[in-house]
């Protein structure tokens, strides 16, 4: 029932004269006081019921923004949960990868340590064949042998001067060795002639070069050594044989090889010539440089002349001539 149908409803109540009494008197009280009181509680329970009203708004209210809240909480729940799989998924996944990467590392390093036993063992079988190859040499002429192992203490001792690795030292010290190794073709008679060659007899010579590349094969281990043969008598200015190749053209090993080859030459006793002092083979290499070898090698081989190497290692070899073997190599 609204307030105005209660309104109503009092107005047309009549209180009974023996209900209605005074307050102090028992004089009947009127009706205006009766709907005055019910007013009063009219107006009490319309606010009651306002209050009422406005909780139950903020309530639902509250229930509503709870309930997106929950709502919310459920889908990011549900995010994290999907997520969590997905995570798990990429972990299993990348401890596969891990594993297989793990596996793979594990089969280079068994490769990589194949091929450093491969590459010793072939480091050792080319050492032999130098020696082999030396041996021939020293067999067919001892001049020839002394000549090679001179070549090679001075081309280590060039190449450790201009600053170039451990490895490349050896490697361009044994491989030095094989430079004149396609003189085993040349008749005896050219290399043991006291005349000036004729043109026919120098274009014989000329092809050591080739020969030498050509007996050193395809092996890897012998392909500086097949640079040197082919290069060592190749002139800085271009002017050399047998392919007229200069400047930095002609790798480095045979531009070191071609100072200590010639060096040893011009101070070694030939058929043809007696040796010269060392004094005048450095002045020769002096005069050659920027025309028949690398300006840096000769500036370093002068270097080491001046420091006395090279008389020592002229000395170690009269005495002793050690063998290019793997220990002597290093």
């Amino acid at each position: 029932m609204s307030a105005d149908e209660t309104k109503d409803l009092v107005e047309t109540v009549e209180v009974p004269p023996a209900a209605a009494t005074s307050g102090g008197n028992g004089a009947p009280a009127g009706p205006d006081v009766f709907r005055q009181l019910l007013h009063q509680a009219v107006r009490v329970a319309d606010m009651a019921n306002a209050q009422a009203m406005r909780m139950a708004l903020d309530f639902a209210k509250v229930y509503e923004r709870e309930q997106g809240v929950r709502r919310e909480f459920e889908t990011q729940l549900s995010q994290m949960t999907l997520m969590e799989k997905q995570a798990g998924r990429y972990a299993e996944d990348l401890a596969e990868m891990l594993r297989t990467e793990r596996e793979r590392r594990h089969e280079l390093e068994r490769a990589l340590e194949h091929e450093r036993i491969a590459n010793e063992e072939l480091r050792r079988t080319g050492l032999q064949g130098i020696s082999h190859l030396l041996l021939a040499a020293t067999l067919k002429d001892r001049t020839t042998g002394e000549h090679l192992l001179r070549v090679r203490r001075y081309v280590e001792a060039i190449t450790q001067r201009l600053g170039l690795p451990s490895g490349l030292v050896e490697e361009f010290g044994y491989s030095s060795v094989m430079h004149d190794v396609g003189k085993i073709h040349t008749p005896d008679h050219i290399l043991q002639s006291e005349h000036h060659l004729s043109d026919e007899e120098f274009d014989v010579i000329k092809q050591h070069c080739i020969d030498g590349e050509t007996m050193l094969g395809e092996a890897r281990f012998f392909e500086t050594a097949r640079g040197i043969a082919r290069e060592h008598h190749e002139r800085w200015d271009g002017k050399g044989y047998p392919d007229g190749k200069k400047g930095e053209e002609i790798s480095l090993a045979a531009r070191i090889g071609s100072v200590a080859d010639v060096f040893d030459a011009l101070t070694s006793k030939r058929p043809y010539k007696e040796a010269w002092s060392a004094e005048a083979g450095i002045e020769a290499i002096e005069k050659g440089a920027g025309e028949k070898f690398d300006p840096d090698v000769v500036a370093a081989f002068v270097a080491l002349s001046s420091e006395g190497v090279v008389e020592r290692i002229r000395s170690e070899v009269a005495a002793g001539r050690p063998e290019p073997t793997e220990s002597s190599a290093k």
